[in-house]
């Protein structure tokens, strides 16, 4: 089928021998010559796959995940492989699409790998609001860039989600004055100073 990938081989040297006609069966130099070609015609192929293999994006990473970003017209924004990885194919779903409800449930069907539930509203005269069932497990961040990109043209989309980091991360205090590594949040006006600054005030 056209579009697949054919098949390695890693029998040249074997498969070059086994064509001899019978009378050249027994010609060992005539075999060492063939089998010398058929070694480099390997050593090829196997750099070729080698090159080959590493731009397909299931099995890229690093650098060469970058560079499939680059042709996709995706900037890497994540170290994470896996995750970036996502945005990979988001971005080429972003590419062939036309904008429709149909394409952005595709999109965020391909950003939220993690199984998470959503639904989508329209929420007229031009407002799109998607709502994460679940924990999100993707950036939130780059989550809304990908999602921006696949709604249409002056429509705002909202992004509606529940972070997966647990409610006593989200806003603490530190007793740990003077140490920014030992304590989360906000310095105490009550004994050495901090260096993170002070809580003053919250405004609902």
């Amino acid at each position: 089928m056209a579009g697949e990938l054919i098949d390695q081989r890693g029998d040249h040297e074997a498969l070059a021998v086994s064509r001899f006609l019978d009378q050249f069966k027994n010609a060992a130099k005539l075999k060492a010559l063939a089998a010398s070609y058929a070694a480099q015609i390997q050593d090829l192929e196997d750099a070729a796959f080698e090159v080959i293999l590493e731009r397909v994006l299931d099995n890229a990473v690093g650098a060469q995940l970058t560079v499939i970003g680059k042709i996709v017209q995706q900037p890497r924004t994540t170290a994470d492989d896996a995750e970036f990885k996502t945005a990979i194919r988001a971005r080429i779903a972003i590419n062939l699409s036309h904008g429709t409800p149909e394409d952005l449930i595709k999109v965020a069907g391909l950003i939220l790998t993690g199984g998470e539930r959503f639904e989508i509203r329209e929420e007229p005269p031009a407002q799109i609001r998607i709502t994460v069932l679940d924990p999100i497990t993707i950036t939130p961040e780059l989550a809304q860039d990908l999602l921006d990109s696949a709604d249409a043209g002056g429509v705002r989309l909202l992004l509606n989600y529940t972070s997966t980091i647990t409610d006593a991360r989200k806003f603490t205090f530190s007793d740990a004055l003077g140490s920014p590594t030992t304590g989360a949040g906000f310095g105490s006006t009550v004994g050495a100073p901090s260096p993170l600054g002070y809580f003053a005030s919250v405004e609902d």
